[in-house]
């Protein structure tokens, strides 16, 4: 009787690293359902069937009667051991997740209780099941929980809309797209903070939740402009972020298949980022990306007053440092410190803005000598390290690409697959694959979910020199042997902070 005690201590140990992180990954993908099961189409969600197969397997053939009591008790003893080995994923500390963990843990603690009360056969077939079921029983308690937490959302949005409609004198910012949108809202910051009383959501303020709670908490009588960045995953997400901050200028800066498994079609992703220039008031003001086509041919110029890019504003004669703003007024040379020419459009929209503010352009140009941001580049060493980290999309990609290009001596990416881009995602990772082949001579891919497309992609070139592999101390070593003193390492997307860290 005393075995049994001891397989539900390592079952117990092992299944709290289980149970916060599933709590985790339904955090991590924002309690969306269609994020959340995309996840497990990916290389890593793929590897997360393991252990339920195995368990499964277990369960047979006990049924059947083997008798692998000692084999389990193996497993979850070697399972335990790995928690003192790797630090144990836990969700982000919030009000939300604290009442989740203690739903959680309770609905666990329970049934521990029933396992020590009950004969060792049934205690070990129950454990099986629950190690089988976790990533449902954690993501039941999280559903089943949700018409709660859509009763204190809309409490707090509808609390968010009262404050803002008392808010007579803030004129509001909506800034939207599938790539681009963050820079675009920290350039127009950096024009207008100087002359105008600003504030803005922050990196993770882009959801009703977060774009609500900025205007509750954040957000005061002294603001005269709050610049609103705007995200979603289905049609009507935007349009309800719209609602809560009521934005009299929209900024559009590009449209492509990003989240386009979570939408659906990229109609659905079309209409959605319009949403925003669609709630515009007449005497709005439209700010679009003219040079991305998805934006210039869905377009309604009668929604609001402008566009740039097309017949209002552009640029032309860029250079790496500076560029010619043109109007059919004349036109400006505009000097600045942004690395990378892709992040022009971000800088139009924002000195589109501020020019219909009523700034001048020697005004405009005087704030934008103080932007510096963009790229992060710096020195590691020999090696010249470009972190793009923060970008995780197709457009960012190629054009990171494209900029690494212009680099001297050897030139290396490290970067993982894209997710949930649905049907597009052969076609874009193939692409991917081309301009590696065409501009890198190592590319080290950091997840496996479209090796075949990458590879093909790259061979186009002749570029075979393409690894796959996830350890960051072994893609570290690599680049180190690699590399030769005129290297530049390009960081792309979601690169794990390990390796990150080993650049810094």
């Amino acid at each position: 009787m005393e075995i049994i005690y001891i397989l539900i201590f390592f079952f117990i140990i092992r299944e709290i690293k289980n149970l916060l992180f599933y709590e985790y990954l339904w955090q991590l993908k924002n309690y969306h359902i269609g994020r959340f099961l995309a996840h497990f189409s990916t290389s890593k969600g793929k590897k997360l069937f393991i252990n339920p197969l195995i368990k499964i397997i277990i369960l047979a053939l006990t049924l059947v009667e083997f008798n692998l009591f000692y084999l389990l008790l193996f497993i979850y003893l070697i399972e335990s051991l790995e928690i003192f080995k790797r630090k144990i994923i836990t969700p982000q500390k919030t009000s939300k997740t604290i009442v989740l963990s203690f739903l959680i843990f309770s609905v666990f603690a329970f049934f521990v209780l029933v396992l020590i009360n009950i004969d060792p056969f049934s205690a070990f077939l129950l454990i099986l099941l629950f190690d089988i079921l976790t990533p449902l029983i954690v993501s039941l308690i999280i559903l089943l929980f949700q018409p709660v937490t859509v009763l204190l959302r809309n409490r707090i949005i509808r609390k968010a809309i009262k404050k803002r409609k008392s808010l007579d004198n803030l004129l509001v910012i909506g800034v939207t797209g599938s790539y681009g949108k963050s820079s675009a809202k920290e350039y127009l910051k950096k024009i207008l903070e100087n002359d105008f009383k600003v504030i803005s959501t922050t990196k993770n303020e882009n959801s009703e939740m977060g774009i609500s709670k900025c205007i509750l908490n954040e957000v005061n009588e002294d603001h005269e402009i709050f610049i609103c960045e705007m995200g979603a995953y289905n049609r009507g997400g935007i349009k309800l972020l719209t609602k809560i901050a009521q934005p009299k200028i929209g900024v559009l800066t590009g449209i492509n298949n990003q989240h386009l498994a979570t939408f659906g079609s990229q109609e659905n992703i079309i209409k959605a980022k319009f949403e925003l220039i669609d709630a515009l008031p007449l005497e709005g003001l439209a700010v679009l990306n003219w040079s991305n086509d998805f934006i210039k041919e869905n377009f309604n110029s009668e929604v609001a007053s402008i566009k740039y890019c097309g017949d209002d504003l552009w640029v032309e004669d860029i250079k790496e440092g500076s560029f010619q703003l043109c109007s059919p007024k004349g036109r400006h040379e505009i000097k600045h410190k942004i690395k990378g020419s892709f992040n022009i459009p971000n800088l139009l929209a924002a000195i589109a803005v501020a020019k219909k503010l009523g700034m001048t352009v020697e005004e405009i140009q005087d704030r934008v000598l103080k932007i510096e941001n963009g790229l992060k580049i710096k020195k590691k060493g020999d090696f010249d390290i470009i972190d793009a980290t923060y970008s995780s999309n197709f457009n960012g990609i190629i054009s990171h690409l494209n900029y690494l290009k212009k680099w001297k001596g050897n030139k290396i990416i490290v970067m993982p697959c894209l997710i949930e881009l649905g049907r597009d995602a052969k076609t874009s990772h193939y692409e991917i694959g081309r301009k590696i082949g065409e501009v890198c001579d190592l590319a080290i891919i950091t997840t496996n979910d479209y090796k075949k497309e990458i590879i093909k992609g790259a061979s186009n070139y002749g570029n075979s020199n393409i690894i796959f592999s996830d350890d960051s101390e072994k893609i570290y070593n690599q680049i180190e042997s690699y590399s030769k003193n005129d290297s530049v390492i390009l960081l792309e997307s979601r690169v794990n902070n390990k390796l990150i860290k080993k650049y810094e």
